[in-house]
Order: structure tokens, then C-alpha cells, then sequence
């Protein structure tokens, strides 16, 4: 059986706060640290002390906080982004990455904050994700230096001119390495074999070998090891949540921890089982995701109207939502201002649609749309500086998926954080002259600071939908197909019973006739996921359906 207790960085109720998880029984309690919000947690080796990274001062700067009584203490200071402490194995010192010279840099400085030094400061690539080995003498981490993620190590008592050494030595994308705790093997991130996954290789003699794939979910990321070595702990992506999950180091099933509806952003083992929690009890879902509520009464006629919407405008079309969607729109249009400095969902590429409109092949005519429940962003955002928009390629569970990011209007670190992923390149150049047929290449990761608009959008309950791969529209050969601009809400409905919502049933008859769909080139089974009424005779098997 595992022991210690996971602590675990997880989204509850629009804040990062920190989480306690039993590995076993999957129990989460709330981590007694006051300084939200709070993520990039790791506990010192004699488990007493807690180093994360807080916004609460206005820029993400590292923290202490005793595993006693949460009362935290800053350590770094105008330095415009600091986080992912770990721990020196004697607990004398903190490595960390920083944005403080314009690109990120891996940096280390005593536990009271004194005497902070850049060991990469010669090199202007992004490196961050520092990992200390159990011996003390080096600092592995991630870099962008070779133009892919790769693995390097420097020495940890490095003062000047520091030299890093090359683990991965790849073409593939190797990144955010972490020590077992006997040093002998260090697990890691790649995309070796196409997909996102964890691998765990042999160390010895400042090298590599041996690596070997342990998770096989889709998009695994954030290892961290058991005390005991026997296990790894790990986040894994879905398209609306990421869960925590142990798999064993040498490979097996993997078990999840907690609910299924878990947002985490990374995760930690200590093998301290005593830290502080703010109760005893377990946390609920609504605790650990955000669900919107309902927020607009049921009326005498159908639930809910098509309210228009004031506050964002279309080149053409409807500006208009169901009213159960309107309000948690609005309050992601000012939250989006907020955190990004510019109203990015004041203009709009779509609203609703009407409910007559047929689309050719780059649409849907049963589209979230229609029931007032999506949205289109513009597919672009440029200003003085340039393009201010940028995507992220996610490949998830055998589909792609977008993450969008935003640079902020300020670039003193109130806002976002850097770029550590490449941006996808949808130009007609990268899609048909550098890469032709595979929709595009990869980008040079970008400076500054980027605010990530699919996180935000998530928390009040706007999903994004994965890139068209089909036959008839296909995202690598027709950028229409890429769908990074879409949004939609669901409240867990099927799309007929979204339309009930806000039109009567004989209003959509003529539109959602199932015969009529089939003939138009529908599956069935997708009208039958789409709770479109069928006649007896459509599909023996729709008796089957509880």
C-alpha cells in the first residue's frame, strides 16, 4: 500500500488552493496554508515546512509556510515571476524558476530568501521545472535551448558561468523531471511515442538510459515520487478536468484519486501524514469543481428565454444566449478584462443561430448554437505589438484539442505567466509550405506573459471542443476545422433537451425530424446522442437505452 499523504495544487470555486489526498482511501482535506492562491507545493525534507507559490501580494513570488499552523512568509521580491520550488535534500535551500532577467531561469537561494543566484543566467531559452537529486549535487531541468523540451542538468553548487549538460539528447519533447528518492532513476514527461506520457529512466555517470513508458492515459503530466520509491503520482488530463492518479514505478494500472471531476495543476508526496488541514471532513464535488448554478428562474412558458446580450457584439448574426448561460458569460467577460487588462470577448465571431439554418460540412446544424448555449471568440486578437493570441496544441484521449492564451496588456508579471509550451502555427505558410497536411507546425515559445483563456472559460463553465478530424472536414487540411474559437455550456444536457429549454417542441419539429436527419447524412447514433426523437422502427437497439 502507498503511504504519506499527497498535496495536490487544485482549482475550488475559481482559486488554486492547496489539497491533502490519501492515497489510499482517496480522502482530500483543505491544506491550513493562508496565503491564497497557492500552487507548486513541496514539502521540506523534514516535513515541517511548505514552499509553494502565492499571488497573493500581486505577483507569484515563493512562500513558506510551517506544515503546523499555515502562516505563511514570503521569500522572493521583485523578481516578476517566481515558482516551482523544491528543496535541497539538506533543507539549507530552495531552487526555483524566475522570470526576474526576461527569460525564465533556473535560480537557488537560501531558505530565508538570502543570496539568490541565476545558474542559467547565460542562456536566453526558457528553462524551468528544477528537480534536486537526493545527493545534493545536481539541479535537473527543463529547457528550450536545443529549440525542443529537453532534459539538462547543472551542478547544484555552481556559482558563475555554469555549464549544463544535455540528458535528453533527442529530437522528442523530454520535460519536468523528478528524482527517486535513492537518486538512481529520474521520471519524466515526454512525447516520445506520440503521445503525452511519463517515462522513468536509469541514472548513472550524468546520463540517461534505459527509459521506459509507465502511463498510457493520453496526456500525463506532473510526476512526483512516493517516499518509499514505489510509486508515482501524477496528473492527467481531460478535456474538462484533471484527476490525480498513482500508477506503480515499474508500471501497472493506474488508480484514481478522488473524484473524477478534479482540476489539479500539479502534485506532491510527503511522507509527513500529520500536516495541518483546515477540517476533517471530505471534500465534496462542488468543492473541488466549479458548477455554475442555475441563474434564471423557470418561467410559466419554457424554462428559460434568449436573453439578449448587451455587452458583446457580432459582425453579423444574434447576439443572444439562453438565459440559463447569459449570466456566467457575463461574468467571464469581466473576469477575462480583469486578469487580462482588454475586453478580448467584447466582439464576437458568433452567438445564436436560427434554428432554420442549415450548414454545409464546416458547421452543424443540431450546433450548441442554436439552443443559445455556445459561443465563438474571435479567431484572432492582434495589437501594437502584434499578435496577442496563441494556441497550444493538446492531444488528448486519440482527439486535439486547443488551449488559447492572451498576453497580457501589462508585462510586469500582475498579470499571467510565461509561455512554457510552443504555440501552434496555423499559417497558410506552416500549414501548406513547411508542413503540408498535418495542419500546421509548432512555433518559438514566445516572452512575456500569457494569461490561459481556456482555464479561465472553464471555471465558469464554457468547455472547448476538439478539432474536426473527419472525413469531410479535417482541421490539418482545413483550418475551419480547428474550432480553438468555440465555446459551449452544457449543464450535463443533451443537445435536444438544451433546445427544449428555450423552444417549444412542435417549433423544432420540422428541424429535428429523424428521418429527414438521415437522409441529410446523420448518423444515428450521433442523433441518438443528441436525444433527437426516434420512431420505433429507427434502431432496435435504442430499446437497450435505460
Amino acid at each position: 500500500m502507498p503511504t504519506g499523504r499527497l498535496i495536490v495544487s487544485a482549482a475550488s470555486g475559481g482559486a488554486w488552493e492547496l489539497f491533502l489526498a490519501d492515497p489510499n482511501s482517496g480522502a482530500w482535506q483543505r491544506l491550513a496554508i493562508n496565503a491564497l492562491p497557492a500552487r507548486d507545493p513541496a514539502i521540506s525534507p523534514d516535513g515541517k515546512t511548505l514552499a509553494f507559490r502565492s499571488k497573493r501580494d500581486g505577483v507569484w513570488e515563493i512562500y513558506l509556510a510551517p506544515t503546523s499552523d499555515g502562516n505563511a512568509t514570503r521569500l522572493t521580491r521583485g523578481m516578476s515571476y517566481s515558482a516551482a520550488p523544491v528543496w535541497s535534500p539538506d533543507g539549507t535551500r530552495l531552487a526555483f524558476e524566475s522570470y526576474a532577467r526576461g527569460d525564465l531561469d533556473i535560480w537557488v537561494m537560501n531558505r530565508d530568501g538570502t543570496q539568490p543566484l541565476d545558474l542559467t543566467e547565460n542562456e536566453k531559452a526558457h528553462d524551468y521545472a528544477p528537480a534536486w537529486s537526493p545527493d545534493g549535487k545536481w539541479i535537473a531541468f527543463t529547457s528550450w535551448r536545443t529549440g525542443t523540451q529537453q532534459l539538462f542538468l547543472v551542478a547544484a553548487d555552481c556559482t558563475r558561468n555554469c555549464s549544463a549538460t544535455n540528458l535528453s539528447h533527442s529530437k522528442f519533447n523530454d520535460q519536468k523531471p523528478a528524482w527517486s528518492p535513492d537518486g538512481t532513476r529520474l521520471a519524466f514527461v515526454s512525447d516520445r511515442d506520440g503521445q503525452r506520457a511519463i517515462y522513468v529512466a536509469e541514472f548513472a555517470n550524468g546520463a540517461l538510459k534505459n527509459a521506459r513508458r509507465v502511463t498510457f492515459s493520453g496526456w500525463d503530466d506532473q510526476p512526483a515520487w512516493s517516499p518509499d520509491g514505489k510509486w508515482l503520482a501524477f496528473v492527467s488530463a481531460r478535456p474538462t478536468r484533471q484527476p490525480i492518479y498513482i500508477v506503480p514505478a515499474s508500471g501497472g494500472i493506474p488508480r484514481l484519486i478522488a473524484n473524477g471531476e478534479t482540476f489539479a495543476a500539479s502534485v506532491t508526496w510527503s511522507a509527513n501524514e500529520t500536516l495541518a488541514a483546515m477540517d476533517a471532513s471530505h471534500l465534496t464535488r462542488a468543492a473541488l469543481y466549479q458548477e455554475q448554478p442555475d441563474l434564471a428562474a423557470a418561467n410559466s412558458g419554457h424554462p428559460y428565454e434568449l436573453r439578449r446580450i448587451r455587452s458583446a457584439r457580432l459582425e453579423g448574426g444574434y447576439s443572444r444566449l439562453s438565459s440559463r448561460v447569459a449570466d456566467s458569460f457575463a461574468a467571464l467577460q469581466a473576469r477575462v478584462k480583469q486578469e487580462v487588462g482588454y475586453d478580448f470577448l467584447a466582439i464576437l465571431a458568433d452567438m445564436l443561430r436560427p434554428m432554420d439554418v442549415w450548414c454545409d460540412n464546416t458547421c452543424d446544424t443540431l450546433s450548441w448554437h442554436k439552443a443559445g448555449r455556445a459561443i465563438d471568440t474571435r479567431l484572432d486578437y492582434s495589437d501594437a505589438r502584434g499578435s496577442a493570441l496563441e494556441i497550444v496544441r493538446e492531444d488528448q484521449q486519440g482527439e486535439t484539442f486547443w488551449r488559447v492564451y492572451l498576453r497580457a496588456a501589462t508585462q510586469d508579471g500582475t498579470r499571467g505567466e510565461p509561455l512554457k509550451e510552443a504555440p501552434w502555427d496555423l499559417s497558410y505558410r506552416a500549414r501548406w509550405v513547411v508542413a503540408p497536411g498535418e495542419g500546421g507546425t509548432k512555433k518559438p515559445v514566445p516572452y512575456g506573459f500569457y494569461v490561459d483563456f481556456t482555464e479561465l472559460a472553464r471555471q465558469y463553465g464554457w468547455e472547448r471542443i476538439s478539432a474536426h478530424d473527419g472525413e469531410n472536414l479535417d482541421w490539418r487540411t482545413n483550418k475551419l476545422g480547428a474550432e480553438y474559437w468555440h465555446l459551449q455550456q452544457r449543464h450535463s444536457l443533451n443537445w435536444y433537451q438544451a433546445m427544449r429549454e428555450v423552444y417549444s417542441e412542435s417549433a423544432l419539429k420540422s428541424l429535428v425530424e429523424w428521418d429527414a436527419l438521415v437522409r441529410a447524412g446523420y448518423d444515428p447514433y450521433l442523433l441518438y446522442l443528441k436525444g433527437i426523437p426516434a420512431p420505433a422502427t429507427a434502431w432496435r437497439w435504442y430499446a437497450l437505452a435505460p
